[in-house]
């Protein structure tokens, strides 16, 4: 992991394993005790779309990318108080509900608020869904 400082406090996260984004933002950012994930869509590290069509493997994939975004700031998944997600279609929501179940402690679950809109994700194609994330550590 890399990160870079600034003189607000600031932390900009470059998490291994997930891929830099391709426009100007950085995939976390810590400000004191709250860490910022950007929307993570089903890519992977070398930039290619997991489980195209299949929501169930994109979820998991958008979860895998927030906790190693969330490790490389300090953070785990149990530190996410809230959770954005937005689906090309909104019958996708049912699997990304089936993968958090089992990311996420029943003792943890954050709010969550979800969207559908017509294109998720970045340029690519194929992305069913991003999911974004506040955490905040003890």
């Amino acid at each position: 992991m890399s990160s870079a400082k600034s003189s607000s406090d600031r932390e900009y996260i470059k998490p291994d394993g997930v891929r830099p984004p391709d426009q100007p933002y950085s995939n976390a950012v810590r400000v004191g005790k709250t860490i910022y994930v950007a929307g993570q869509v089903p890519v992977d590290k070398d930039g290619n779309v997991v489980g195209p069509g299949d929501p169930t493997r994109q979820a998991e994939q958008c979860w895998k990318n927030i906790e190693l975004c969330l490790a490389a700031a300090g953070a785990t998944l149990n530190d996410i108080v809230k959770v954005v997600a937005f689906f090309s279609d909104i019958r996708h929501v049912k699997y990304e509900v089936e993968v958090r179940r089992r990311v996420l402690s029943p003792d943890h679950y954050p709010a969550f608020s979800l969207i559908e809109a017509a294109k998720v994700g970045s340029t690519k194609d194929n992305i069913l869904m991003e999911i974004d994330v506040t955490a905040v550590l003890p």
